[in-house]
């Protein structure tokens, strides 16, 4: 009888169509029936309570299911310093903390401004990471919009891997158009969710139109929302049923759309909650094609690299963008009054990029006027989120770094400025003085902080990474509500209870040891991936 029903299972295998397309866009499979296999899927920017609140409002009834029903477990974790996903993929991907000092930052090297959504600069930076000397978790694999491939063979939309991989983009016209009948019912309800969000898109544009927004960033914002928010994360889905399919031994994909809601309207605003509807219905068909899968025992875990708080931008506080009053602090020190700097509209539009159409390119340009003149003093800010990095070409005296640290928390109202001391301690100053860092980690941040044991240590990494500026500045501390740089109503990088505040939801018999930590955090998930897979964590020499 097993005879029988084991032929009856290889030949309804090989009549699937996914076996038929495997084929036809000549994809390797691994069969190995008997070995483990990851899907490895991470919501962008979801903080644990927010996702306590969607699953209490019902809002992801998948995640719920697994939870009541799947002996999954629901582990709080810390995102680390800075809060930013290509900070946490590069310490799960790598293993290597504070892999960058920011999401924008300058590089010291050349002496440009540069943003993670960049290709360059993700590679380069991937680069770095991949000579540290561990195992890039991703090997083998696949990545679906990710920061970085992680050592993936086949990344998908990624800054350093634009738009679909080497193998779909040489599929032959016929083959792709058949691919579209074959899954009509799929692509006409992809067209549907894409009316569907395009008309909620419409009347947030209309809602931020009178509200006092600024009219062409509110209409840019229409398209990208509804590529992030639906196309990509459908195309990713589509993908990783076929390498599902096909046995790879680790899948990994992040959707970005609560993520990209959340900047825009805050993190607990009914437009990014409704985005984690078709999170976890996309997530629900991935954890039931992982299970029917043939060619390896797959489990799927999920997780989030950081959470958001709601912010406040430091222009609508005050009345003027901090790039201004940064000048005026510099002026009152003697130093020129030109500041150059990227410019405050964040990230979120420019990952639409990451699609790889020329067209695409054109339409949503990168414009940077951050050159640097290297023949002058003049400080150069890159601030695209709540933490800020300003850089001299020309280093400072201590005593002159000290006394615009002091103007520009007193003068300039940064709630926070950091500069780097000993290779083991911190400088901070508020308009209430000054404080060492870690040792007084709790009287910035507040000692009800849940992570406050980790913060003073990661603040040390941050400060003195290579690229880190020479002021760091720092847009919330206790009793102070938080503020972005940038114009945002959702922010994260820095030290926030939401913004630190990350999750990951594992089957019960996952271990995920702190080791002596009550919080994990990625190089712990990293560990338990690695035990899953029967991986070496060090590359073989």
């Amino acid at each position: 009888m097993m005879g029988i029903r084991q032929k009856i299972s290889h030949l309804s295998r090989y009549l699937h169509r996914s076996e038929w397309f495997i084929k036809l866009f000549n994809l390797t499979c691994h069969d190995q029936p008997a070995a483990p296999g990851l899907v490895l899927i991470q919501i962008d920017g979801l903080a644990y309570p927010q996702l306590q609140q969607a699953l209490d409002k019902g809002e992801m009834p998948f995640l719920k299911h697994l939870l009541q029903n799947r002996q999954y477990r629901l582990h709080r974790t810390y995102s680390g310093l800075p809060s930013t996903t290509p900070a946490c993929q590069g310490e799960l991907f790598y293993g290597l903390q504070t892999a960058v000092p920011a999401f924008s930052f300058m590089d010291r090297e050349s002496g440009q401004i540069v943003r993670m959504y960049e290709p360059a600069t993700a590679t380069k930076v991937e680069i770095a990471l991949a000579n540290n000397g561990h195992s890039p978790l991703l090997k083998g694999g696949s990545a679906y919009v990710a920061n970085f491939t992680g050592g993936a063979e086949e990344p998908h939309f990624c800054p350093a891997a634009l738009g679909w991989g080497l193998p779909l983009r040489r599929a032959k016209p016929w083959v792709l158009a058949l691919f579209l009948l074959t899954h009509w019912l799929s692509f006409a309800r992809l067209a549907a969710l894409l009316v569907i969000e395009f008309g909620l898109a419409l009347v947030d544009f209309l809602r931020g139109i009178i509200e006092g927004q600024d009219f062409f960033k509110e209409l840019k914002f229409i398209p990208t929302r509804v590529g992030i928010c639906i196309l990509l994360r459908e195309l990713a889905t589509i993908g990783a049923y076929l390498d599902v399919a096909r046995g790879l031994p680790v899948i990994h994909l992040n959707f970005l759309g609560y993520d990209e809601q959340a900047h825009r309207r805050g993190p607990d605003s009914l437009f990014a909650h409704w985005s984690l509807k078709g999170i976890d219905a996309a997530i629900g068909k991935i954890w039931y094609a992982a299970q029917r899968s043939q060619r390896r025992k797959y489990q799927v875990w999920i997780y989030s690299d950081h959470g958001q708080e709601r912010v406040i931008s430091y222009e609508e506080r005050f009345g003027t963008p901090p790039q201004k009053a940064i000048c005026h602090v510099f002026s009152k020190a003697g130093i020129s009054q030109t500041l150059r700097s990227a410019p405050g509209r964040g990230d979120q539009t420019l990952r639409i990029r990451w699609f790889g159409g020329k067209r695409i390119q054109r339409l949503f340009p990168i414009f940077d006027d951050s050159g640097p003149d290297l023949d002058t003093p003049q400080p150069l800010l890159a601030a695209l989120g709540p933490v800020g990095h300003l850089y001299l070409h020309h280093p400072l005296p201590r005593e002159r770094q000290i006394e615009i640290a002091k103007l520009l928390a007193t003068e300039a109202c940064i709630p926070v400025v950091m500069i780097k001391d000993t290779p083991n301690r911190v400088r901070a100053f508020t308009d209430e003085g000054e404080f060492i860092l870690p040792q007084q980690a709790a009287a910035l941040f507040g000692d009800d902080h849940p992570f406050l044991s980790a913060l003073g240590r990661d603040w040390i990494a941050l400060c003195h990474h290579p690229n880190a500026g020479d002021w760091i500045l720092v847009g919330w501390r206790k009793g102070r509500p938080p503020m972005s740089f940038a114009i945002e109503n959702g922010a994260h990088a820095g030290a926030g209870p939401q913004e630190t505040a990350a999750f990951t939801l594992l089957p019960g018999s996952v271990q995920l040891s702190a080791h002596g930590n009550p919080f994990p955090r990625a190089i712990h998930l990293r560990k338990a991936i690695q035990a899953f897979l029967g991986i070496s964590a060090t590359v073989a020499q």
